[in-house]
């Protein structure tokens, strides 16, 4: 298991389960959504506050990010924005070293849930 945080997000990955976990720090979840591979966490106000990935390796290998890189992260943030009729667009900010970064958008709009 690799396991990071930084100031506002925690993460974990499993290679036994390939599940990848982002997780805001110090919120709860109240409840969540379920969308094919991923889950989405919402907290009692309907903010998005964590993002489960399932069969991690599949998702990531489409934007070039290596298992060696999920081991090597640094930095893990979800970026989330609303959009038009109530839509959310989530992106996962994952950065290995110093130097490289990725930017990958969850694949499905998110709608609020409350």
């Amino acid at each position: 298991m690799t396991m990071g945080e930084t100031k506002e997000f925690t993460w974990d990955y499993s290679e036994y389960s390939d599940i990848f976990n982002i997780h805001r720090k110090g919120v709860l979840v109240k409840g969540s959504a379920e969308l094919g591979d991923f889950s989405v966490d919402f907290d009692a106000q309907g903010n998005i506050v964590g993002l489960e990935i399932m069969n991690v390796v599949d998702f990531l290998q489409e934007s070039h990010v290596t298992l060696q890189d999920l081991h090597e992260l640094t930095s893990v943030e979800l970026v989330v924005k609303q959009g038009r009729a109530e839509v959310t667009y989530i992106w996962v900010k994952l950065m290995v070293g110093e130097h490289k970064e990725y930017v990958l958008s969850v694949p499905a709009p998110v709608v609020e849930v409350i």
